[in-house]
């Protein structure tokens, strides 16, 4: 399935009708090729060539790791949820994955990616961060730190990536969450940003991930959990960490600038006096 959302852009119209059928059924490939083409009205040469573009010597070898990777995701929900009987020692099972989490993220961080990424956010004219799934409310939670310190961002749902992107220049930047199974409305947006000639900043799951080969920086978060979801403490770490480490750029102006939004939202909160 990696290989497949990496090689989709570039698979012929034949092709693409067997990878839809895979991405919307995976069990499809335990079929032979013969029963799979007469499925989705190709040849068998275009389920050979299918594989082939994928990497795979032929069907017979994709069709092998299919199966090996059904194994290992019936084993991963045989592990779903399988937490001790005592609340609190599940509190402590919790906790020990989430910092697990964060140390494998931050032993992924190259420093100077990692500067050159706050760079690009202080500079940027605009920021616009995409994500689907729980993506968004990453998207959502940067876009908020950010703004915080200063640096105006913006994670909206409500419209189309493209549109999103379509006013960016080299003078913004485009911040992207991708993990697996990864949005090919995600990828697509940041092929159409680079286009575009957009830096991109990109957080996913792994270095070799589609977004790893578009983004200018790209940052690995590490998410083992419990649930069957992406866990967010890598995340946070590094969502704080960017935010601090932008607002530390120009503290003072920073510090007078909250001052000012705080006399500014006074009117709105309760006060006991």
């Amino acid at each position: 399935m990696d290989r497949l959302a990496k090689h989709l852009a570039g698979l012929t119209d034949g092709q693409r009708l067997i990878a839809n059928r895979l991405l919307a059924e995976p069990a499809a490939a335990f079929a032979s090729a013969e029963c799979l083409a007469r499925e989705v009205q190709v040849s068998v040469p275009t389920t050979v060539r299918f594989a082939q573009a994928l990497g795979y010597a032929g069907y017979g070898a994709m069709r092998q790791a299919l199966i090996t990777e059904a194994r290992e995701k019936r084993g991963k929900q045989a592990r779903f949820l399988q937490t001790p009987s005592d609340a609190l020692q599940t509190l402590e099972e919790v906790l020990r994955r989430d910092i697990a989490n964060m140390e494998l993220t931050f032993q992924h961080v190259d420093s100077h990616a990692l500067e050159e990424a706050v760079s690009a956010l202080s500079k940027a004219r605009h920021r616009v961060i995409l994500g689907r799934g729980i993506s968004s409310h990453m998207a959502g939670v940067l876009a908020y730190l950010l703004t915080q310190v200063g640096l105006t961002s913006v994670a909206d749902q409500s419209v189309d990536f493209a549109t999103q992107i379509s006013p960016l220049s080299s003078k913004d930047l485009l911040i992207a969450f991708s993990f697996h199974p990864y949005s090919r409305e995600t990828l697509d947006a940041v092929t159409y940003a680079r286009e575009r000639h957009v830096p991109v900043l990109g957080f996913t799951d792994q270095l070799d991930a589609p977004l790893g080969k578009l983004a200018n920086w790209v940052f690995p978060l590490s998410g083992e959990n419990l649930l069957y979801s992406h866990s967010l403490a890598g995340f946070m770490l590094m969502a704080n960490s960017l935010a601090v480490l932008a607002a530390s750029k120009d503290a003072a102006k920073n510090m007078h600038r909250l001052k000012d939004a705080e006399r500014v939202s006074q009117a709105l909160y309760f006060s006991e006096e």
